[in-house]
């Protein structure tokens, strides 16, 4: 395993985290503990969770691990998602941010997370007021590092520029989703880090299973459970971005290439992402502690060059006829999220 500076900070990270999002509901906490254990014998030592997460159980179980480990886990949360019934029970204004801070804290039984981030733009809130009270985290010593998650490029950039005015702490990571099939970020936010020295930290680097062809023998008919339900918070995206013919072609092709160079889709998909200098590292979640096992092979097996180059010319013709995407150089204000994961 290897292990990288986050952006420009000194903080040292595994390539490889932990995405806890199942931890607490389809994984039982039992499996959840197994599943870190074994992540962290790997050499894992980075977990990332949010409060929203199996209402508030990923974060719980997560707590039971670090607790015996703390100064060895670097630990990131989220918030910003619904987590009550009252109006201020959402969002990134002041209110929430203090108060989800600390039931987070409660919840992962420590006193400080390394990385706190913003979960998705909140629009209702002057970002001003949003910046200002991730500073206080930061300065209250609850949070070492800040992040956002699903920000545009523009989006960063405001915020950015708020914090260097007011002389706020500046955020040092981003979380998008990003993978061979959904390449938004490389167009604004991706040269924004890379410019203002901010990690990049992946999600869905494997197209929620796309790309490994589990959900080939469905193409006809949309799968129930999973990502794709309607009960998921992010599905629409899901059957929007991927449940297509264009899609469905670029993923045999990419199947077609794993068979030519006899690796892994998991493999290619994870190897892909990582050969962008923008990322810092991918998040990865499993729901058994089978699925982890193979995460961590295909994590260090050896994919040739020229299956990543032929797996990009897929991605890129896709990218470019894709009649999904959103425009280019849309104002922050003007941005609306497309699911959040």
């Amino acid at each position: 395993m290897e292990y990288v500076r986050l952006g420009n900070t000194g903080l040292k990270v595994s390539e490889y985290c932990i995405g806890s999002d199942n931890f607490g509901g389809q994984t039982t906490a039992e499996d959840s503990l197994r599943i870190m254990s074994a992540a962290f014998e790997g050499g894992v030592n980075f977990i990332d969770t949010a409060n929203s997460y199996c209402d508030g159980l990923s974060e719980e179980n997560v707590g039971r691990f670090v607790k015996t480990r703390r100064s060895e886990v670097v630990l990131a949360t989220k918030g910003r998602s619904q987590v009550g019934l009252f109006p201020n029970d959402v969002g990134a204004n002041k209110k929430y941010v203090m108060q989800a801070i600390d039931d987070s804290l409660k919840r992962l039984g420590t006193d400080y997370v390394d990385l706190y981030q913003i979960h998705a733009p909140d629009l209702t809130t002057p970002i001003e007021e949003t910046v200002e009270a991730y500073n206080d985290v930061v300065r209250a010593g609850k949070a070492r590092y800040i992040g956002v998650s699903n920000f545009s490029g523009p989006q960063l950039v405001e915020a950015l520029w708020v914090q260097d005015k007011n002389g706020f702490s500046k955020f040092n990571s981003v979380q998008p989703r990003y993978n061979l099939l959904y390449r938004e970020p490389e167009r604004e936010l991706f040269p924004v880090c890379l410019d203002q020295g901010l990690g990049v930290m992946v999600y869905s680097p494997q197209a929620g299973g796309f790309l490994l062809g589990k959900h080939r023998k469905f193409k006809a008919e949309m799968p129930t459970g999973g990502r794709y339900s309607d009960d998921f918070r992010a599905a629409n995206f899901y059957k929007t971005t991927y449940w297509n013919e264009p899609a469905f072609d670029a993923m045999e092709q990419f199947i077609a290439v794993t068979e030519k160079y006899g690796v892994s889709p998991m493999a290619l998909a994870l190897k892909w992402v990582r050969t962008n200098p923008a990322v810092s590292a991918c998040i990865v979640g499993a729901r058994t502690l089978e699925q982890l096992q193979q995460n961590l092979l295909a994590w260090e097996e050896d994919v040739p060059n020229e299956a990543i180059s032929e797996a990009t010319a897929i991605g890129d013709h896709l990218w470019d006829t894709a009649p999904w995407k959103p425009q280019m150089h849309s104002t922050p204000r003007q941005r609306t999220m497309q699911g959040v994961g």
